[in-house]
Formats: structure tokens, sequence, C-alpha cells
């Protein structure tokens, strides 16, 4: 018995098939080959490869699993067949649509969405929905790392580049000007005993108020009851023990100083320093609910930008925008899945259409089907173009989007952070390239699929999925193609044969039937005139 087993184990073997028009037949067929069932309309050849074969090995699939996973699976009857020897799990992939589901897109299917909803939330980069500028979220340790960064250069003369927006918050309100931020250029360096030193100070303040009105009395009265000293108001430093009195009608700025360093002690004792740095940054940020303004400069300070004038920067430690407040969600993969209640649009629920199973566009989303925030998040923006939202990266056609990945630039970082991510979704481009559907988009419905489309997307998703030791069932993948198609798809079915599968086609199409390394012709007629085995063997 052993020794017939060993002798079969490259093989598989139908044993007295009699579904439907079959005539009780016994066929032998090579596992890991490209194999073609040929023979009439009606020979048979249907009911042996999906009705016989892929029946059979989708139900041991399926009964070797738990009773509790197969109440979920469609359960397929057992064909009436004798015996089938050396058969692997089995995928059938036919003409029929992909999907009945509305949600359903070419995306989807391929699995491309998935690993754009990756992408996007690894390495997209944030805007407000107000003023539209980039919102980053830095670490306690980043934004340290950023002071001690401006400091040198600020003492090497080379001019600080701002991490968000160098404009002053009171400058867009009206108040305030270079010298309440500081000093004056005009002011002379100090020096002890005809020693020069630069005593310009790096300050940390908690931006309690951003540009909003009222007159912040008790606001004010607790800062004081905390243990702050000084506030600067719309760009004027005052005391809290002194009275501040605010226009009610009038928007305002309001920093907390939570701490003050000289230049210098940052430069020469960095280690000592940064502890008390640290401190001061955390509790700026919890005071002000994830925010932290950045002043280096002032009196003496010699950079390029003139000595005595301050540079800062308003900087977030969450998704929060410093300028307006508004607050983002965690940006992570289901913000982009219109699938989720927490990325899908509340008024269409992710369908895009304001009724179910409808043509008419959603109001709020118009079509997009994701809420506001996920549509504001960008990767793409170089050399000062434009960046994509995850909609409109879905909006391109398959051949667009190769393009686009392909001319995706990003920083030495977000290449390592992507590498994988971008890998998937270019191989799976590439295998729609090779299939001849390169004119479809990314977001199209798989209800408006073609029989021939639909099969060729669920035949590149499978190349992509890169499963191993399968029986592949394919039903005419050929038909509709131009020639030129055809070779393109001839090398699929030759690669998913080549990664240790074995591929099952039932084919009218000559150029895929010489290109078989092995043929079962069904036949040798039609209806109750087929039903039998007429040849089996490769090509020789």
């Amino acid at each position: 018995m052993s020794k017939i087993n060993s002798e079969n184990s490259g093989k598989i073997i139908v044993k007295g098939a009699r579904t439907h028009n079959l005539k009780n037949i016994t066929v032998e067929m090579p596992r890991n080959k490209l194999i073609a069932i040929t023979g009439l309309s009606g020979s048979g050849k249907s009911s042996l490869a999906f009705d016989t074969i892929f029946a059979e090995g989708q139900r041991r699939y399926v009964e070797s699993l738990s009773a509790y996973a197969r109440q979920f699976l469609r359960q397929m009857q057992k064909p009436d067949v004798d015996e089938i020897q050396g058969l692997s799990p089995a995928i059938s992939i036919d003409q029929k649509s992909a999907s009945g589901n509305p949600r359903s897109t070419v995306a989807t299917i391929t699995e491309i969405y998935d690993y754009l909803r990756v992408l996007y939330a690894r390495v997209g980069k944030a805007h407000c929905l107000i003023c539209g500028r980039e919102i980053r979220k830095l670490s306690n340790e980043e934004i340290i790392e950023l002071v001690f960064d401006k400091v040198a250069k600020v003492d090497t003369g080379k001019s600080a580049k701002h991490v968000l927006d160098p404009v002053p918050e009171q400058a867009r309100y009206g108040a305030g000007s270079s010298e309440n931020l500081g000093g004056s250029k005009n002011k002379k360096q100090k020096s002890v005993f005809g020693i020069p030193y630069d005593d310009a100070k790096v300050r940390i303040y908690a931006p309690v108020v951003l540009g909003r009105k009222g007159e912040y009395y008790q606001l004010l009265y607790d800062l004081l009851g905390k243990g702050y000293a000084q506030v600067r108001v719309d760009g004027a430093v005052k005391n809290l023990r002194e009275r501040i009195d605010l226009e009610k009608n009038k928007r305002h700025a309001i920093d907390a100083l939570v701490d003050e360093f000289f230049l210098t002690e940052l430069k020469e004792n960095a280690t000592g320093s940064r502890e008390r740095l640290a401190e001061a940054v955390e509790r700026a940020i919890n005071e002000s609910d994830g925010l932290v303004r950045i002043e280096i400069g002032g009196v003496g300070a010699s950079s390029a930008q003139g000595s005595g004038v301050a540079t800062e920067d308003l900087i977030s430690a969450r998704f929060v925008c410093p300028y307006d407040g508004f607050s983002y969600p965690e940006i992570e993969p289901r913000l982009f899945s219109f699938n989720s209640p927490y990325g899908a649009c509340q008024t269409c629920n992710g369908l895009g259409t304001r009724h179910f199973f409808g043509d008419e566009p959603c109001p709020d989303c118009a079509g997009a089907r994701l809420r506001k925030e996920a549509l504001h998040v960008l990767i793409g923006e170089h050399d000062g173009g434009d960046g994509k939202n995850i909609v409109q990266v879905t909006a391109l056609s398959i051949e667009e989007a190769m393009q686009f990945f392909n001319g995706l630039k990003l920083s030495k970082t977000e290449q390592e952070i992507a590498k994988v991510v971008l890998r998937e979704i270019k191989d799976r481009l590439s295998f729609m390239l090779d299939v001849g559907i390169e004119y479809l988009t990314l977001d199209r419905r798989a209800t408006t699929l073609s029989g021939g489309e639909s099969q060729r997307i669920r035949l590149a998703s499978q190349l992509g999925s890169k499963l191993v030791g399968a029986l592949y069932v394919l039903d005419e993948p050929t038909i509709g193609l131009h020639p030129r198609d055809n070779d393109k798809l001839l090398v699929t079915l030759r690669e998913l044969r080549d990664i240790g599968n074995t591929v099952l086609v039932v084919e009218h199409d000559e150029d895929t039937i010489y290109s078989a390394d092995y043929l079962v012709d069904v036949g040798p007629g039609a209806g109750i005139h087929g039903g039998e085995i007429v040849a089996a063997g490769d090509m020789e």
C-alpha cells in the first residue's frame, strides 16, 4: 500500500466520477502543473473540474475545520465519485461577479486597500481641517532634542528652521512685535571684566489660550495658584500678581511661562540641564493639553536673524493643531476604513451613497465614504507638489497608481517604515497590469465588473497572496482577451504554477491549450454523447 502511495504522490487520481453527464470516468493528472481540460461545450469539462475535483477539495478542507468554524461556511455535498487521491485544498476562480457587496471595490478585493490604510497610518501627514497646516506629533524626547539642536544653530550663527510656522501667534491677531519676543536689535552685548557673554534665554511656554475671546480672570487666577509667576499675553510679558485686564470681545493669545534657561547653560551643561528641560516640557504639555511653545534667543543672541531677536516654535505633542486647536483622532489604519465606524462617514455609514444600493452620492462625504479627518492625511508631498489622500489614490487607474507609487518620494525613515507595504502594493498592481486590466480604477465597485474582469482581479489577488500547495480551478480565463493580453495571462498562470501550485484550466483557447503541461480532453460529443475521457497526456 505504501508503494502505491509513493508512486501516486505526485498525481491527482479521480476514480469513478459520475457527476452530471460523466460516465464513471477515471483519470490521472500530475500535481504542480498547468493542466488544460478541453472539449466541446456541454461535454462535461466543468462537471469534472468544478463539480467533482474542486467540490471534493473544498468539502475536505471545510470538514477539517472545527464545528464552530464550519457553521459560518457553506457546506458542499459530496460529489458522485468513488475516490479522489492527491487532492489539495482547492480554490475556484470562475467568471461570476467577484462580490455582490456594494462596499467591495477593486482595491478591497486585491487587498491593496488594506495595505494603503497601513501606509497612510504610518507615513501619512495630517493637515488641519481649518487652517490646512500640517500637524506633527512629536514625543517629549523629540521636543527636547529639537531645543538642543536649535540652541546649537543659534550659537553657530545658523538660521533656525521652524518646525511648524515661524509666524508668532500674536502677529496674526494684530498684537505684539519683534521687541515683545525677547529684546531689541539695538541692545549691546554685555561683558564682565571685558569678557563678552551671551545672556540670551530659552523659554518654555504653555499656550493655554490660542486666539479665543474672553477676559480669562479665572484662568489667570488658577495659573497663579498653580505656581506660575509670569504669562505672555498677546506678546507682552506680565506678572500674574499684577492686575491684567483683557478686552472681552478681542481674540487673545495667553502663554504661561513654565521655565527659562540661559542659552549658555544649555550649551555648556547639556547633560545637567536635560532633566530640568524635560520636566518643563512635560509640564507645559500637560497644562496646555498637548502644546508647547519654545522661544530661543532674545537679548544678546547671535544668530543669522540678528542680535537680540528671538525665534519661536509652537509644537504639538499630540495630533492637535497648535494654531486653532483642532483635535485629530489617533491616526491608525481603521481611520481609513469605510467598513469601520471609526473611519466611515457618519452620514452614509461608509457606503458613499444616500441610499443603500442607490447611485446618489452622500451629501456629506460626496461619495468618498470616509470621515473628513481621513481625507486630510496626505502622502506624496514633495518638490512643492500637492499630496494625495487615500480616496484620490484609489481614484487612479491601475496604470496611474503604479506610476504614482514608483515616483513616490519618502524620507529614509519613511522608506524603511513603508518598504514592505509598498512592495506588496506594487506587486498586486503589477499582477493586474500583467492580466490586462490596467484601465480599471482602484475604487471601481465590484458589482460593476464583468465576469472576465472579476476573474482576473481575483487571480491577481491569489498571486499576491503567494499561497503554495493549493489547487486552482479556473473557468476560461482568456475569454474576451486580446492576443497580446493572452500572453501576459499565460505568464501569470505559469507564475502561479511555479511557486508550487496545481493550476487546472477549463479552456477553449488554442494558445492556452498548447501552453499547458498536461491535457485532458472530455467528449467526444456534448450532453449524453459526452462525459468520457477521449485523451489525457502531455502535448507530445
